[in-house]
């Protein structure tokens, strides 16, 4: 068995028995090293902070509330959808320290999506913002959540609804809840149930432990030690709903008291902004804004200078926009491969350099290995699914046990459906593509990342995304991109754009992976607010198309 292990890390292990929030608050390193009036949480937008100290009062006090006024009982869960708030770490760690269970998701879900995870998770309370009340309101009545238990981010009370501060009003004196919290079980007792959506199906609920979040947090203090500087500041859009803003910029970043300049959604212009107005030097993006800083000519307008450390997380980066974004923000860039099932970064790459497109090494305590479609174990340079166990490995799927047994073999090992190799020479794991979105070409793999990374590296092309599209005459799948061109293809028409693009994607591929299903085009690829892209959309976007025009048969 060829089981791949962190070499060059010092193990996490034995991991301490702790929950969340007194793992966060106990005395380390960090919060011994720096006042508690430290900053570590900005509103981007008004410029309104809190201190570390601000936030052990404000969610000790507002735990209190939670079980003393609200009746918050140990195991509860509580739903939380809203756009970053600078103050979503003082809710979260509210409700861990009163023993919750959060369940986080997207405010821009819809009203089928918001009942799905909030009957789906057996919520008792909801906190959100008052934009979302029509949609919520009728929701939260039809599964039973009262008005009483339907709270609202910020300070202000709304049309009947009260303020999460309400909460922790009139607290008598002694009744914070203090750190160690008693009667929760590290390993057991679930902090967070995050939804994942996949690429089909309804998302299903990931259960992660106190331990799996304790887990993450030192592994990234482990991998991460280039990233520990006290003049360190990093800026947030990334939605802490999602694992990847969760973990990094909320509790992560408040572990070692980073400064987060917190903002709710992604616009270039206030994001280079505010890069150069807080000299921010830690950047957590996705693959979509790192096309961004790499093209746009409105990055040469700002100072920059300041960013010493680029973390790219969702896809990996080609050598193209690599190049081009450390042309113009010269830096490390490491890059990564998680999913919320693993409480996010689990294999990633390091500040000694790395190869082009790699995703990295094996992280600390954790554990991968590479198997065929049949389950049998493949060695170095053979791609297939990898399969990953250790500390930050979720609980499961909460009332799944179908796609538990789906998901985990008999000896614990968890099948991410992602296909990786483990490359020999440059001893790295590289990412091909997801398993469920390969096309098969007559019998041959096509990874859809490979042909997009190809295009993307095309100055006429802004953003693109490949899928796979059935040709019934010669029952086989074919590659399609769907692209949103770029402004100095304004001249051209559709057609001969298109034929440009095959012709360039003809001279760099082998026979079966031309774009013979075509190539189309978008205003804007559709993707989650991680930057994830939404292929489910673009396969229902395919069909209708096809249903309009017969797919031609090109030999």
């Amino acid at each position: 068995m060829v089981v791949y292990k962190a070499t060059k890390y010092n193990t996490i292990e034995p991991l301490p028995d702790l929950d969340v929030y007194t793992f966060l608050f106990k005395p380390n390193e960090f919060n011994l090293k720096f006042p508690a009036d430290r900053k570590v949480v900005i509103d981007g937008h008004t410029g309104r902070s809190l201190t570390h100290s601000q936030v052990r009062d404000l969610s000790s006090r507002m735990a209190a509330g939670w079980v003393n006024k609200v009746g918050l009982k140990k195991g509860d869960i509580v739903a939380s959808f809203a756009p970053n708030q600078y103050d979503h770490i003082v809710v979260y760690l509210s409700l861990l320290a009163a023993k919750c269970t959060v369940t986080p998701g997207n405010p821009m879900y819809t009203e089928a999506e918001f009942q799905h995870q909030i009957s789906n998770s057996g919520a008792k309370a909801l906190i959100t913002v008052p934009e979302l009340l029509p949609v919520l309101l009728k929701v939260c009545a039809r599964v039973g959540i009262p008005k009483d238990r339907i709270f609202l981010y910020g300070e202000k009370d709304h049309d009947g609804l009260k303020s999460v501060y309400s909460v922790m009003a009139s607290v008598p004196e002694g009744r914070h809840i203090e750190y160690p919290v008693q009667g929760l079980s590290s390993k057991e007792d679930v902090a967070f149930i995050c939804y994942s959506s996949g690429t089909t199906g309804l998302a299903k609920g990931v259960m992660l432990t106190h331990q799996n979040l304790i887990a993450q947090a030192l592994i990234t203090m482990e991998t991460d030690k280039h990233a520990h500087n006290e003049l360190d500041m990093t800026l947030c859009f990334l939605p802490l709903y999602h694992i990847y803003g969760l973990t990094v910029l909320c509790f992560n970043a408040f572990y070692k008291l980073l400064p987060v300049v917190i903002i709710p959604k992604f616009e270039l212009k206030t994001y280079l902004e505010l890069v150069q107005k807080y000299r921010i030097t830690l950047l957590s993006i996705v693959p979509p804004v790192a096309v961004q800083l790499a093209k746009d000519p409105l990055v040469l307008k700002y100072d920059l200078t300041s960013v010493r450390i680029i973390q790219c997380g969702a896809a990996p980066l080609g050598k193209e926009h690599t190049d081009n974004l450390l042309s113009r923000i010269p830096g490390y860039l490491i890059q990564s491969y998680g999913m919320t099932e693993t409480t996010s970064a689990i294999i990633q790459s390091g500040y000694d350099g790395t190869a082009i497109g790699s995703v990295g090494i094996v992280c600390p305590s954790v554990e991968c290995k590479i198997v065929d479609e049949q389950g049998n174990e493949l060695g170095d340079d053979q791609e297939g699914e990898i399969l990953v166990r250790g500390p930050s490995i979720m609980k499961g799927y909460y009332n799944n046990p179908e796609a538990n047994a789906k998901t985990f073999t008999k000896d614990g090992w968890m099948k991410t459906g992602d296909v990786v190799k483990f490359d020999s020479a440059k001893q790295e794991f590289f990412v091909m593509d997801r398993l469920k979105e390969l096309i098969k070409v007559k019998g041959f793999q096509v990874a859809p990342a490979e042909l997009e990374s190809l295009l993307l590296g095309m100055s006429e092309v802004n953003d693109c995304c490949v899928i796979g599209v059935y040709s019934s005459e010669e029952a086989t799948e074919y590659p399609r991109a769907y692209v949103v061109r770029s402004s100095i293809t304004a001249k051209d028409d559709d057609a001969t754009l298109a034929k440009r693009i095959e012709e360039f994607v003809a001279k760099n591929v082998t026979g079966y992976k031309k774009l013979r299903g075509g190539v189309y085009f978008l205003d804007q690829i559709p993707k989650s607010p991680s930057g994830k892209i939404l292929r489910r959309r673009i396969r229902e976007l395919a069909k209708e198309q096809d249903k309009a025009e017969k797919l031609p048969a090109k030999l």
